[in-house]
């Protein structure tokens, strides 16, 4: 007999449809307008704000390269 425990994470399919997930994410933003909003909130250059610059991390993990890395 196979019990199962009390968790605080919903049951999780074994198997995923990944293309169905993104779909229903990008229809609730399309629907939220949240890129919109994001650009909105954003304060103008005239206000104080800055431009806007999305860095994807460092280049590496503890800062300069070394031959390691190569």
């Amino acid at each position: 007999m196979v019990t199962r425990r009390s968790t605080k994470y919903p049951n999780v399919p074994p198997r995923s449809d990944y293309p169905a997930m993104e779909r229903a994410i990008l229809d609730r933003w399309q629907a939220e307008r949240t890129f919109e909003a994001s650009v909105e909130a954003r304060l103008p250059e005239r206000a104080g704000g800055s431009q806007y610059v999305f860095n994807d991390g460092p280049p590496f993990a503890n800062g300069l390269p070394h031959y390691g890395h190569l």
